[in-house]
């Protein structure tokens, strides 16, 4: 159901003063400090409606209501983003007046001084895989009904993954699926082969083996996978937020945030997106429990280096985080086109 304009207003004022104070809104502030417009009554009627089409939560009978993710999730999808103050700008550039020793060196800075402007924890990936080109794919029989998947690059040879073949497979068949191979994957970069769909580039003949070249496929992505470095910066500031006074919500987080794969994981593929937002557990699996992970590719031309990005309370300032990394995103790039 489409939501009128007034329902929009009173939508947006309640998830906005929901950021700031991390406490239930009522009608009486909503009229007072937002939309004198409006009477409390007519507020009151809005506010019931939008919580019975799932958007807001009413804790307790006598409280104000409180957005649901369901109401973030439409909030961030309109967001209007807001320019950034000049203490902010300056704030950000004053990290980046030197030249570019290395790209894991931008990165720690960039975790730094996202996680000093936003208040949140800050991760940065930095993929390493860019650029590298897989230059030979070789299946090698083991076993009947095993095989180790051979990958060589321009810069290294990937051989400890085994995947299962047919029992029946010939040695002929075998070098037949090893051209097969080299002529679908090679010579491509690393990174461009993640976003490979094989029912766009396998025909007729080779469709009886496709669950073989997605086999092959998944071990191409998990190659890429492992060569991801991650900084984080900032973990404790997590506790300067209510929603994790509590013992128990703060340790799972730090939990996370330890477990880099898992944070590798959350910001793998975003099909394409520049800016990527996930709300809660709904959206993404590995996120703890009440927290949003707000992500920005960085790079120049279409070459990705990696991700930037935040993760926080769902209630988190997204109209800031996301100016925030649109304005990093943009210093990166410049400064990777001078230093080619």
């Amino acid at each position: 159901m489409t939501l009128s304009d007034r329902k929009k207003k009173i939508l947006y004022s309640l998830v906005d003063d929901y950021i700031v104070t991390a406490e239930p809104v009522s009608s009486k502030k909503i009229q007072e400090e937002h939309l004198p417009d409006y009477s409390s009554a007519t507020i009151r009627n809005e506010l019931s409606a939008l919580e019975s089409m799932g958007y807001l939560v009413q804790p307790h009978t006598s409280a104000g209501r409180i957005p649901s993710q369901k109401a973030f999730r439409f909030y961030v999808d309109q967001l209007m983003v807001t320019p950034l103050t000049q203490d902010e700008i300056s704030a950000i550039e004053c990290h980046f007046g030197d030249k570019i020793s290395s790209l894991q060196d931008v990165m720690s800075k960039v975790t730094k001084v996202l996680s000093e402007v936003t208040h949140l924890t800050s991760i940065a990936v930095e993929d390493k895989a860019t650029g590298e080109v897989v230059q030979n794919i070789k299946l090698v029989r083991l076993t009947q009904g095993n095989a180790l998947v051979l990958v060589v690059s321009d810069k290294n040879v990937f051989k400890d993954h085994i995947i299962e073949i047919p029992d029946n497979l010939s040695d002929v068949d075998l070098e037949k699926i090893n051209g097969w191979l080299n002529h679908l994957f090679t010579p491509k970069k690393i990174d461009e082969l993640r976003g490979i769909n094989l029912d766009d580039i396998l025909d007729e003949e080779l469709r009886v083996l496709q669950s073989l070249f997605e086999d092959v496929l998944k071990v191409l992505r998990e190659v890429s996978k492992k060569k991801k470095e991650i900084i984080t910066q900032g973990a404790a500031q997590i506790l300067d937020y209510p929603e994790y006074s509590d013992k128990d919500n703060a340790k799972q987080f730090l939990q996370v945030i330890e477990q880099k794969q898992k944070l590798a994981d959350m910001f793998a593929e975003d099909n394409g997106m520049e800016l990527n937002i996930k709300i809660g557990r709904e959206e993404e699996q590995n996120l703890p429990d009440g927290c949003s992970l707000v992500t920005a590719k960085i790079g120049i031309n279409k070459n990705s280096y990696g991700n930037i990005g935040v993760i926080g309370p769902v209630r988190m300032d997204y109209k800031k985080v996301v100016s925030v990394l649109d304005h990093i995103g943009k210093l990166i790039e410049k400064l990777l086109n001078e230093e080619e």
